[in-house]
């Protein structure tokens, strides 16, 4: 079988076939910087961490694809009682085969991450939808706090926030896009402890896509650019305790860690941000009683930005 693939200027050409036979085939993307070719076995491909439009001159060729939304915003905590911010959902991700792409434009479009929130200040938000042509996909929700408590919906759930001593809602975590994500976790509280719920990962295949308590749900395993890359990760939710010393991580796939509040500083951690193009949720914020930032901890994390992966046979 015959294989030619030369890259320049932003145009990729193939000669081959898909399955038996197929034609000539011939890709252009612009702005050029906007997509890195790469190949891996027998397949060509681009791999495209900004928006651009993808111009197809010469179709019939199956381009199989991965597309991965923006996650969302962890949520804040506040300056009152044990409080802390849910997680953010991971962006949504799909991955398959449109078969005998035609010729003609395409629109790449790469999701932004959602923001953190600022306690008193601003709410978190989700995370913005990432498109391959016909495919897109939902950004992940909004990380839930003192208000709103609930998680948003979205490509996975956002993690319910938590303020004690309260009893948690059922319904404070967001829900998930079938086939995208999973749902967030509910937050949980007592009279001097507070769990945000972790964002949901991409993950659909098993439970550990979930937010489990206040750990980020799993992101899913995509094997695209030839290895296995963990897309989607939903962000870890904040924890408040008078005795604070475990972590509360983000993730498999680019969730951001979860903030730890304890009036010793040398307990305390930050909330971190969702992976840069891979769709991670950012981690919620926590806060102690008159300690609004113990131990270093912070506001709600924003979210990471998506990716958009397109190859086919040559």
């Amino acid at each position: 079988m015959p294989i030619v693939n030369t890259f320049s200027n932003g145009s990729a050409r193939g000669l081959g076939w898909s399955g038996l036979s197929g034609p000539n085939f011939e890709l252009t993307w612009s702005p050029v910087p906007a997509g890195t070719p790469f190949t891996t076995g027998l397949y060509s491909g681009v791999d495209f961490t900004a928006s651009a439009t993808v111009t197809i001159v010469e179709g019939g060729k199956n381009i199989e694809y991965l597309v991965v939304a923006g996650g969302g915003g962890g949520g804040a905590h506040t300056i009152f009682n044990y409080s802390t911010g849910g997680g953010g959902g991971a962006g949504g991700v799909l991955d398959g085969t449109l078969p005998a792409l035609a010729a003609g434009p395409y629109t790449v479009t790469i999701g932004g991450g959602g923001t953190g929130g600022i306690s008193f200040v601003s709410t978190s938000t989700p995370g913005s939808s990432s498109v391959f042509g016909p495919i897109s996909t939902s950004g992940g929700g909004a990380g839930g706090q003192y208000s709103p408590r609930t998680g948003s919906p979205g490509g996975s759930g956002g993690g319910g926030g938590a303020v004690g001593p309260t009893t948690p809602s059922p319904t404070d975590a967001g829900s998930g896009t079938p086939g995208q994500g999973q749902p967030g976790g509910v937050g949980s509280q007592g009279p001097t402890i507070a769990n945000g719920g972790g964002g949901g990962g991409a993950d659909v295949a098993t439970p550990n896509g979930i937010g489990q308590t206040t750990d980020g749900g799993r992101g899913r395993a995509v094997s695209i650019t030839g290895s296995p890359v963990y897309y989607g990760g939903g962000g870890g939710g904040g924890y408040a305790d008078n005795n604070a010393i475990a972590t509360r991580p983000g993730g498999l796939g680019g969730g951001g860690n979860g903030a730890v509040a304890d009036p010793s500083p040398i307990d305390g951690s930050n909330a971190t941000a969702g992976g840069t193009n891979l769709g991670g949720g950012g981690g919620g914020g926590a806060s102690t009683p008159g300690v609004p930032d113990a131990g270093g901890t912070s506001e709600g994390a924003a979210g990471g930005s998506g990716r958009v992966i397109i190859r086919w046979l040559t």
